[in-house]
């Protein structure tokens, strides 16, 4: 052990390098909770146990067995940041009231190598399965293996540095990583988003094929019961090794958690309304100001409120445009399609106010490129100055305005101008280059709102002379023709962590570009986004991550290779107002349903539903 020590020259942040265990993982070097802390101060420590929470979810599944490449997952199966899994434990829990860091669950204690080439982990002694085995270094083993032989694409790549899982005892393993996208804390924190499987369970079981018999588990819920296609029911574990842990004091407060499932949107807003589900997200803008004005809402009884969400940040969606294609890798005409969206008109009409405009590929003040460059993005940004725009040093980005009328004079005016400095002219109403050519352009979208929200876009552009195609594909044709590049514009979601994981790489890294099924839609490559996506994932401080968020979101915004529409928020619930939760909300995100609890004199005085 002291010669591992030794060799390791550990520390489990970023900025510590003393040979130490530590009891989590922090991005900078600091923890608001020390060792064995009691509760996390955004929970009710003495929160009562019982009461029944029942959810709505709209995808039906077929798989008990997790990350697997193939089948649907149930619900409350499989780890998620920002949500601890009811039927099992991770390694690390996130702080909610923290920005990047982890504190140790299954994991005792946590070493670090100073270049994130190794992780050794500790397990708690007394973590154990539902049928009382202990949860051993084997386990993590297995399942790390399990992602590596027969998980999806995606997954097998967000953990393909995980080289291996040495087993040093029945509590110790490390982790040895290979450097593929950068090594960094972010990396280190990814280990404990994975939901630890029981290896004797499933070595007595095929691990490689969808099961609907529940797996045994280790978390704070089993399964109780369920149909397919109706519902699943957890029920809490009332001896769960876990509970007295300061990650899970006040925490995991409902003796059941019910999903309830509904193929249709519409049909579950109808129960929530009726009583028949307790809590919804809602995110259309229509049914947030008009379809929740019910008696019930009158007498008290239905809350509507925003919770916190910082976990992740970003574009929650966004116009991609695929510069790809031989007709839009002139940044000239990529500004000039920008320019053509009347975002203002976008809000009143669509979002209707609901979501906040995005101006950033990341969000908060502190890390967007909002005003001039400072001192230190232009230590960055400087050696590639021959690359990026000019403007880039000497202007504030300022994303385009308009006063909400879909008919953006000033907009298309300037477009029309852009357009003739690349090469178009427009010809009998028809946008042409040298040759003749119309400018035609492709849309891929995946369903009738989608079509709704570019519509007036899409009239924009035909007043500019282009002629643009919108295509509605399913789910499989759309998987071919991004891996084709087949397209102008398409819709996404690029969610960022905060701080920033390897999705940063996945987006927006060259090595990217031309890959199948990449994530990478508009295929930038930009040797200036390149470095600051390395600075950003390898900062070691909040200073050095700041700038180089702020350097490498003004290298994106002005390559004008999207639309932003809305940014990542807390979500829109509606709820009936039968819960206990603590007085204030955790900062970084609303702890529910962990830290809520089931209030029974609240409860009764709501009638029982129809």
């Amino acid at each position: 052990m002291r010669m591992l020590t030794a060799a390791l020259s550990l520390g489990a942040t970023i900025a510590i390098a003393a040979p130490e265990y530590r009891h989590g993982v922090s991005f900078f070097g600091e923890f608001k909770y020390p060792p064995d802390f009691e509760h996390f101060d955004y929970v009710n420590p003495d929160a009562p146990k019982g009461g029944t929470l029942v959810l709505a979810t709209g995808g039906n599944w077929n798989s008990f067995t997790p990350y697997l490449n193939k089948g649907i997952a149930v619900p409350g199966v499989n780890h998620s940041m920002g949500s601890q899994p009811f039927l099992y434990d991770g390694l690390f829990v996130p702080s909610d009231d923290e920005i990047g860091t982890f504190y140790g669950n299954l994991a005792e204690a946590v070493m670090v190598a100073d270049d994130f080439s190794r992780v050794r982990i500790r397990l708690r002694s007394e973590a154990h399965w539902h049928d009382g085995m202990p949860i051993t270094a084997r386990d993590v083993k297995f399942t790390f293996d399990h992602i590596r032989d027969n998980s999806s694409f995606n997954v097998r790549s967000a953990f393909g540095m995980v080289a291996s899982v040495e087993v040093h005892g029945d509590l110790e393993l490390t982790f040895h990583l290979v450097d593929i996208n950068g090594l960094n804390a972010a990396v280190v924190t990814s280990l404990g988003k994975i939901a630890i499987l029981p290896e004797h369970y499933w070595r007595a079981h095929d691990n490689t094929r969808t099961t609907q018999t529940p797996a045994l588990g280790s978390g704070p819920y089993r399964v109780k019961e369920f149909r397919q296609s109706r519902y699943t029911l957890y029920e809490r574990v009332p001896d769960y090794w876990g509970r007295n842990l300061g990650v899970n004091r006040g925490r995991h407060n409902f003796d059941y958690i019910r999903y309830d499932y509904y193929r249709d949107g519409t049909v579950a807003r109808e129960a929530l309304r009726k009583g028949l589900v307790d809590y919804r997200r809602e995110t259309d803008p229509r049914y947030w100001f008009k379809g929740y004005d019910i008696p019930a809402r009158h007498h008290g009884w239905i809350v509507m409120r925003q919770h916190n969400f910082q976990y992740y940040v970003g574009l929650m969606r966004t116009l991609v445009i695929n510069e790809r294609r031989e007709h839009l890798r002139d940044r000239r005409v990529r500004e000039a399609l920008t320019l053509a969206f009347d975002y203002a008109w976008y809000g009143r009409n669509i979002s209707q106010g609901f979501h906040s405009r995005a101006r950033s590929h990341f969000g908060p003040p502190n890390f967007s490129a909002a005003g001039m460059p400072g001192a230190g993005e232009l230590t960055l940004l400087e050696p590639f100055r021959d690359e990026l725009p000019r403007r880039l040093f000497t202007q504030a980005f300022e994303p385009g305005r308009s006063e909400g009328t879909g008919r953006n004079r000033a907009g298309l005016l300037r477009a029309r101008e852009l357009l003739r400095e690349a090469g178009w002219k427009v010809r009998d109403g028809i946008l042409v280059n040298d040759d003749g050519e119309p400018f035609a352009l492709s849309f891929v979208i995946r369903s009738a709102n989608d079509r709704r929200q570019i519509l007036q876009y899409v009239d924009q552009l035909q007043r500019l002379g282009f002629r643009p195609v919108v295509r509605m594909v399913d789910s499989a044709q759309f998987i071919n023709i991004t891996k084709d590049f087949d397209y102008d514009f398409v819709f996404a979601a690029l969610g960022v962590a905060q701080p920033p994981g390897v999705e940063v790489v996945s987006y927006w890294h060259s090595s990217n570009a031309m890959l199948p099924q990449t994530r990478n839609l508009s295929g930038i490559q930009s040797a200036a986004a390149d470095e600051m996506i390395m600075r950003v994932l390898n900062a070691r401080s909040r200073d050095e991550l700041s700038t180089a968020q702020k350097a490498l979101d003004r290298v994106l915004l002005w390559n004008f290779d999207m639309i932003p529409l809305m940014q990542v928020e807390g979500p829109h619930v509606v709820y009936w107002d039968k819960f206990g939760r603590p007085p204030y909300d955790a900062e970084f995100r609303t702890s529910f349903p962990e830290a809520w609890w089931y209030d029974e004199e609240k409860a009764a005085r709501i009638p029982a539903p129809d």
